[in-house]
């Protein structure tokens, strides 16, 4: 293991949003708080509409290093692609603009790369702060905080390592392992998982990754009980499309991690109908259905997708 200090200069912070622009608004004014600077944090602005480009530049007077970058594009993983791109720092921290950044966030994020130049990534934890939500569910799901650091060196559920929401990653393994699956994310054909995705493959490729309890990030119980239903089945659906992408090319361990998921959410169901417990209940029930979904989506039409877009290329190339 090599050592070498990481200063917070050295850090892009990336936001993507689409039409959101009050929960942007939130995120870059923690942002703004930061006790440790960030190199530049740039916004990567996927909106129909001009209020989210409005909200960055009211906040631009204050925060000399916040940079707008609208784009026509559509989906996260591209957007956070672009910003791979525009970006001027070593390490990329990404965040989502539904999360609030703790005033220590990028500082505790550069000494977690610090001391350790061969560490790919850094993820860190969701705490909600105080809200009125009340819905037990819905702060369930904007929690996730395993107490004790830890490194990780080989394959493994990529849930157990952390999410996009909180996710720090050297731009040169992005260089080396390529970018977020297009097909994969919020906004794109298969709704998500291209953060399960990218850290599979960093690990895949002997990327060492460092969960670490004090980079911590509030990701806002803003969602109700539909819409929370509604993320869960894209997460299952994104799940399963991701197992059968990797399947596809040889890749069976995704295949464990989604069967691991069926497992888990099928016992939460049940016993979620058994006890009446309604949140179980309903969030079992969305990620079976989206796992359905997305099994039936790609035996049903990834093949004649492929199919069709391999033939257009050869007409193309004069095959």
């Amino acid at each position: 293991m090599r050592s070498g200090h990481v200063s917070p200069a050295q850090i892009t912070v990336v936001v993507c949003t689409r039409n959101r622009p009050d929960l942007l608004g939130s995120c870059l004014a923690r942002l703004g708080e930061l006790a440790a600077a960030p190199l530049e944090i740039l916004v990567v602005d996927q909106s129909d509409g001009p209020d989210s480009g409005e909200m960055v530049r009211r906040h631009q007077s204050r925060m000399p290093n916040l940079r707008w970058v609208p784009t026509p594009t559509r989906g996260l993983s591209r957007a956070r692609n672009l910003a791979v791109r525009e970006s001027r720092g070593e390490i990329l921290a990404f965040t989502d603009d539904d999360c609030l950044a703790r005033r220590d966030w990028i500082a505790s994020v550069a000494r977690a790369f610090s001391g350790d130049e061969d560490l790919a990534a850094v993820t860190g934890g969701s705490l909600p702060e105080p809200s009125d939500c009340a819905d037990p569910r819905i702060l369930a799901a904007a929690t996730w905080h395993p107490s004790a650091p830890k490194i990780y060196t080989k394959p493994v559920d990529p849930s157990t390592v952390g999410g996009g929401f909180n996710l720090s990653v050297r731009k040169s393994w992005l260089d080396r392992i390529g970018p977020f699956d297009p097909e994969l994310g919020a906004g794109g054909r298969y709704r998500s998982a291209e953060d399960t995705d990218l850290i599979h493959r960093l690990l895949l490729r002997g990327g060492r990754i460092r969960y670490d309890p004090e980079v911590i990030v509030a990701h806002l119980p803003w969602r109700d009980g539909d819409t929370q239903s509604a993320v869960e089945w894209e997460y299952g659906y994104g799940i399963a499309v991701w197992a059968l992408k990797r399947m596809a090319g040889g890749d069976l361990f995704p295949t464990r991690v989604a069967l691991g998921v069926l497992r888990a959410q099928g016992k939460t169901a049940l016993l979620g109908a058994l006890r009446r417990d309604a949140s179980a209940w309903r969030t079992g029930r969305a990620y079976l259905s989206g796992l359905g979904r997305g099994v039936a989506s790609w035996l049903l039409f990834s093949p004649f997708t492929r199919a069709r877009e391999d033939a257009q290329g050869e007409a193309k190339s004069g095959a």
